[in-house]
């Protein structure tokens, strides 16, 4: 089995796509969205992808400021047997972050462009990164098996109420992130663990559930030491017809809104 052969049989078995965080205000009245549509977010996302496959630079021009801010919504596993762990990797910003609240607290990690980035289980997770002005922000995901796409996954809310508009999701989703991160251990502990137990409890009597992680571990995803060699595989994936499919909103290659904000999942590509 050639490279190439290997790695496409642990893709796909693997989430994996590109996305561009949503634009939002942040202020004393938390995280407020900024509008937009499936349109703009399509046009802007394939873009992002035609300059990332052209190695485009972002980065200041003469005079340019920093711009605002990009946030994904916060979303956590409960995970199956401590699986999967999901890597990203963000482009196109001047500063990014991802804050990880567990049991612990919340840990707040500092970005490198193209880094890869692990997150574990029975975390809650999101992404900030500001721009400069005018520019978008651009994030690479790879999880090690489908088992989100069964329930294993979900945005982070408290009393397990999900806003159907997508506006007031990032507003409740980042309160409840905030709260939450705020509350002392015992509290948080108990927050946490009915956020995770729910997830849970939906999964129970899913037989794809084990079908699709004994997918994955035959294929070697859970093993994988070199996170960038899928990362570049890919980034290979995006030809010039994949771009336009997105640009174009086929349902197959684009998803307006998701936890990223606008996102191209790719895994249909090799199924």
């Amino acid at each position: 089995m050639s490279c190439t052969s290997a790695v496409d049989a642990i893709l796909k078995e693997r989430l994996f796509g590109y996305g561009t965080p949503y634009r939002v205000e942040v202020g004393s009245d938390g995280v407020v969205a900024v509008d937009s549509d499936a349109v703009r977010e399509a046009e802007t996302l394939s873009q992002l992808l035609a300059n990332l496959t052209a190695q485009v630079a972002a980065g200041p021009t003469r005079g340019q400021r920093a711009g605002g801010w990009a946030y994904s919504l916060p979303f956590g596993r409960c995970g199956v047997d401590s699986l999967p762990r999901e890597h990203i990797q963000v482009y196109f910003f001047c500063e990014a972050y991802i804050d990880v609240l567990s049991y612990d607290g919340v840990n707040s990690i500092a970005l490198k462009e193209g880094q890869s980035i692990c997150i574990e289980p029975r975390t809650v997770v999101r992404l900030r990164a500001r721009t400069y002005s005018g520019q978008r922000v651009l994030v690479a995901f790879q999880t090690q098996d489908h088992t989100p796409l069964a329930g294993n996954a979900g945005p982070f809310v408290a009393d397990g109420v999900v806003a159907d508009d997508w506006r007031e999701r990032i507003s409740v989703c980042h309160a409840a992130f905030s709260a939450v991160a705020a509350m002392d251990a015992a509290a948080r502990k108990e927050v946490l663990d009915i956020f995770f137990a729910r997830m849970a409890a939906a999964l129970e009597g899913k037989a794809e559930i084990g079908a699709m992680q004994h997918a994955a571990r035959a294929a070697g995803s859970y093993a994988v030491v070199d996170e960038d060699v899928c990362f570049v595989r890919q980034g290979q994936l995006l030809s010039t017809d994949v771009i336009e499919r997105i640009r174009a909103r086929d349902e197959a290659v684009f998803r307006f809104p998701g936890m990223f904000g606008a996102v191209a999942p790719l895994f249909n590509l090799l199924t």
